[in-house]
Parts: C-alpha cells; sequence; structure tokens
C-alpha cells in the first residue's frame, strides 16, 4: 500500500468551541479563556501567570480585513510577542465580536493593546464583572496544515492539534451531544473537540479540530470513524 506523501496546505477557516469564560478587570470588557482545552486533562497546559486566551470584546462588528491589517501594523511598534484573529463570542444568548488575543507575555500588557486597537478606530465594549459561565466562541482562523491522509490534517504550528473532514454541516449543539455520547463510550477519550471549516479549491470544508498532546494519524482515523457513524445515526 503506497503512503500518500503529505502536503502542506496554508489556508484560512473558522473554529467553534465552548469555554468556560469570565471577565478581567478592565475599564473595556475582556474576557479570559480559563481552560482552553476543556476536553483534554492533564498537565501538559501548564496553568503559566499569563494570559492562555483572551476576548476584547467589541462595540460594533469590524471587517475581519480591518482587524488583520490593524494587528499587522500594531505589532511593528508593539513590544512584545502576541496572536490575534477577529471572531463572535456568545454569552447569555448574546452574540458580539471580538477580538481574539492569545500568547500574550502577562496581564500588564493587555491595556497598552487596547489602546493601540482604539487607535485604530475600534471601540470596545464598556467592562462590567461577569462571573465564570460557559459561552460559545467563533474565531476566523489561519492554518498552515500538513494533509497526511486524505481529509486529514495536522497543524504544523500547534502539534498537539489534528483535524478531519466530516461530510455534514453540524451546529454547535448536535456536535457537543455526539462529543459527549462518543466520550462515554471510549476507553482512551481524553481529548478536546471543537467544529470549524477549512477553504479548501474544492470548496469548504467541515472539519472536527482534536487537541491531544499525542495526537497521531491512528487516532484521527480512529476518531473519524467514530464521528461519522455517530453523525448517521442522529441524523437517520
Amino acid at each position: 500500500m503506497t503512503h500518500q506523501s503529505s502536503r502542506i496546505i496554508e489556508t484560512i477557516g473558522t473554529i467553534e468551541k465552548k469555554e468556560t469564560l469570565e471577565s478581567l478587570n478592565y475599564s473595556d470588557l475582556v474576557l479570559e479563556s480559563l481552560y482552553p482545552f476543556p476536553g483534554y486533562h492533564g498537565t501538559t497546559v501548564p496553568d503559566k501567570p499569563n494570559p492562555k486566551s483572551i476576548l476584547l470584546v467589541l462595540r460594533t462588528k469590524y471587517d475581519e480585513e480591518k482587524v488583520v491589517r490593524s494587528t499587522l501594523k500594531i505589532k511593528e511598534n508593539y513590544p512584545s510577542y502576541f496572536d490575534a484573529s477577529p471572531g463572535l463570542v456568545s454569552v447569555f444568548n448574546q452574540t458580539e465580536p471580538c477580538i481574539r488575543i492569545k500568547g500574550l507575555e502577562n496581564y500588564q500588557l493587555i491595556p497598552e493593546l487596547i489602546a493601540l486597537y482604539k487607535a485604530e478606530g475600534f471601540s470596545f465594549m464598556k467592562g462590567k464583572n461577569i462571573d465564570a459561565c460557559e459561552g460559545i466562541i467563533n474565531i476566523k482562523k489561519y492554518f498552515i496544515l500538513d494533509e497526511v491522509n486524505d481529509g486529514i490534517y495536522m497543524d504544523k504550528e500547534t502539534p498537539e492539534m489534528g483535524y478531519f473532514e466530516i461530510t455534514d454541516k453540524l451546529d454547535w449543539d448536535l456536535f457537543e451531544k455526539i462529543t459527549i455520547e462518543l466520550k462515554q463510550n471510549l476507553e482512551k477519550n481524553n481529548f478536546d473537540a471543537a467544529l470549524g471549516t477549512i477553504y479548501r479549491k474544492s470548496g469548504l470544508k467541515d472539519i472536527i479540530r482534536i487537541y491531544d498532546t499525542n495526537i497521531c494519524l491512528g487516532e484521527c482515523l480512529f476518531l473519524r470513524d467514530k464521528y461519522s457513524n455517530a453523525i448517521k445515526q442522529h441524523k437517520k
């Protein structure tokens, strides 16, 4: 059997996931994700004193291109590394636009970052106290992927992430229901799953993202099979 040679793909798409969020104490609304990979339990997601994943909640929706262009401009003069993506966050049945920030060294950098986005013309929602609650986040993402098998990809930037294509578009509730059912019936169930899409030349592909520090092709093939069967059962 000939093994398909891998192909590196650069593309854009989306990732949708549910996380526990709570507000940080700033004059603008900043939400922090307390557990960025809630389905995965291990010591490898370190509890560091730096922000894991934060959401700067915007007052109005901005063109995604404006977020990307402004971020590039800010990075030229910003003293520290960060990664920014445009997105949407839904909390208490309300959906708001946001900028998702990852990779910041410390919390002290947040006000300066917000000030730089304000200088680029962005306005943010006023800060308020939101206790830990579940929210659904949908992020527009740039991917560098290695297609290791037909419709199966490994993330070149975050090696703990693998992706596989599915044939159906799922809404979050059904996806979450299927994931919970699978995890209850699988012996090896220590992984976090999220929904997503990626653009390929042939069109928009629906994908499932798996986070596991030991992610491999075998696990992706196994889980793709399990999800495909479960989706068929639910779609009957």
